[in-house]
């Protein structure tokens, strides 16, 4: 390799190595922008999934149909696909 001579090159002019480097900031503040927006994006896609939610949980508690039992004894005599249907409270 020591055969191969390698020149230096033409040296760029400062201006436009200014102007290449302001490129290159104006570029990654671009793509940073976009990652913020996209974050941003994101973020409000799960608060709002996490208010749907809380809304329809709300809205079943709301809409459910609660009978209390006052004779236990009907629990006894109740089929196993009717005791799971029982819940709790």
């Amino acid at each position: 390799y020591s055969a191969i001579k390698q020149d230096k090159g033409v040296r760029v002019p400062f201006k436009k190595r200014l102007a290449v480097s302001e490129e290159v900031k104006r570029v990654r503040e671009i793509g940073r922008k976009l990652t913020e927006a996209r974050a941003a994006r994101k973020v409000a896609k799960r608060l709002k999934e996490e208010e749907k939610r809380r809304r329809k949980q709300e809205n079943e508690k709301r809409s459910e149909i609660v009978v209390p039992i006052k004779n236990v004894a009907k629990i006894k005599r109740m089929k196993k696909t009717q005791l799971k249907t029982i819940v709790k409270r």
